[in-house]
């Protein structure tokens, strides 16, 4: 969803997705990201698409050591770095990483307005949401597919419909 958001927020930047499986990156690509790089080799293609002065706005997804390194490492010079993932890494900060005068920011939420705009979007159909349905009594495989990267954006979890011939009556119900 952040490639969709990029692209629909602003049409002029080149979006460039890293990761290290193949098959999430063809999905950035098919998702509207301009170009896609393969784990380690990220940050010297995003080094070789900016004559070597890194990227102006970093998003690390994330939130790892090795995600976190390699924000810093494509970063600019007064540029932006948000971490946004929750992995548990921390940035390695020392004098010459992240760049001079580059901000870092790491939100945790967003605002209502922002919340809207995000709606607004997916009303829009300017973002769509890759999501896979599996039933309650997959949850510990739903949480083992999420943590073997298995799954193509979002995993939900369904409990069983009930029966509605089944559901009390509104004047049966406990108050």
């Amino acid at each position: 969803m952040t490639v969709q958001i990029l692209r629909a927020l602003s049409a002029a930047t080149t979006v460039v997705a890293v990761d290290t499986d193949a098959g999430r990156l063809e999905t950035a690509k098919r998702m509207g990201a301009d170009e896609a790089a393969l784990g380690r080799r990220g940050d010297r293609a995003i080094k070789d698409m900016t004559a070597q002065h890194g990227a102006q706005f970093v998003l690390d997804m994330v939130g790892v050591d090795p995600t976190l390194r390699m924000a810093a490492q494509v970063a600019r010079m007064l540029g932006h770095l948000t971490i946004v993932g929750l992995g548990g890494g921390a940035l390695p900060v020392d004098f010459s990483s992240p760049p001079h005068e580059c901000s870092v920011a790491s939100p945790y939420w967003g605002s209502l307005t922002e919340l809207m705009e995000v709606i607004t979007l997916a009303q829009q159909e300017k973002i769509k949401v890759l999501v896979e349905h599996l039933p309650l009594q997959r949850a510990n495989e739903a949480y083992q597919l999420l943590n073997d990267g298995r799954i193509q954006g979002r995993a939900l979890i369904t409990p069983p419909r009930v029966n509605a011939a089944a559901t009390p009556s509104p004047s049966h119900r406990a108050t």
